[in-house]
């Protein structure tokens, strides 16, 4: 009987102890989370044309007829968060040799347009936050690698005005772009290139103007449904990016602004961005 008594209590132990083990590997498990940025110009796909292509696909609430040549930004600092607590903030870590926590989205690398945040701890979450631009911790850090390598292409200015965060550039119909040639390169007839960066604020000098501006914002966008992260399930939040918000929004008149290439100058565009990135639909 003595025996018999053990033997259930050791077996007793043993269920207990897997129990335990598997209420700790769920209390540690650890899932995924898709982002997916689908870029639109008002109700239209947005598509690229050649560059000095006199062919305007699109047009602005105010009837400016353009094309797009190029368009991008760069997306940091994502953090996801839920109803109960939940948090999740995406490592950053800039060195010579990588770059993790920014990413540069690119029209035409259709896969840039997704990011997959790797393990993020399991739960349910409600709401997603990001930047729109680099902030001082890829400017200040030194050499950078990966998408933040001015020598791998990355939209460097300088010191001061750090990276270009958000980029169009096309032709347009009411450009008052005139051609100019150089050694190798050539800024076509018509076109239009609308640079916005900037990570600080600097204080003019007496007598000049302020040149220096932070022009980095902050995008929050709610969910439509609580979303849950686990080890076999693939959610994925599927963001509009539509290029109209930022020209209408702006009020863009190509006559006149057709060349932007200073954080001060493009505030005006910078100050709408947050509006430009739209929720429109999760997948659980």
């Amino acid at each position: 009987m003595k025996l018999y008594n053990l033997l259930v209590m050791t077996l007793m132990a043993l269920v207990l102890l897997a129990c335990n083990d598997d209420d700790s590997d769920d209390a540690q498990s650890f899932g995924t989370f898709q982002l997916e940025f689908d870029h639109r110009v008002g109700d239209k796909q947005m598509q690229l044309s050649e560059a000095g292509s006199a062919d305007y696909v699109f047009s602005t609430g105010s009837g400016e007829a353009f094309n797009l040549t190029l368009f991008g930004y760069y997306v940091g600092k994502i953090k996801l968060e839920g109803p109960n607590g939940e948090l999740y903030e995406d490592e950053i870590s800039i060195t010579a040799a990588e770059v993790k926590g920014y990413y540069h989205v690119l029209q035409n690398e259709a896969s840039s347009k997704y990011i997959t945040l790797e393990n993020v701890p399991a739960g349910t979450y409600n709401k997603v936050t990001f930047i729109i631009g680099v902030e001082e911790d890829g400017v200040e850090e030194g050499a950078a690698g990966g998408v933040l390598d001015p020598a791998e292409g990355a939209w460097f200015w300088n010191w001061n005005a750090g990276y270009i965060g958000f980029a169009i550039e096309g032709a347009a119909e009411n450009s008052a772009q005139e051609k100019v040639e150089g050694d190798g390169w050539v800024i076509h007839e018509k076109s239009f290139s609308l640079h916005v960066g900037g990570w600080k604020d600097v204080e003019p000098v007496t007598g000049e103007s302020q040149k220096f501006v932070n022009n980095v914002k902050t995008v929050t966008l709610d969910f439509d449904s609580e979303i849950r992260v686990a080890e076999n399930l693939e959610p994925n939040a599927h963001i509009i990016v539509d290029l109209l918000k930022v020209l209408d929004g702006a009020d863009i008149d190509f006559s006149t602004t057709y060349s932007v290439h200073s954080p001060k100058a493009g505030q005006p565009l910078a100050n709408v961005i947050p509006d430009v990135f739209i929720l429109d639909h999760t997948h659980q």
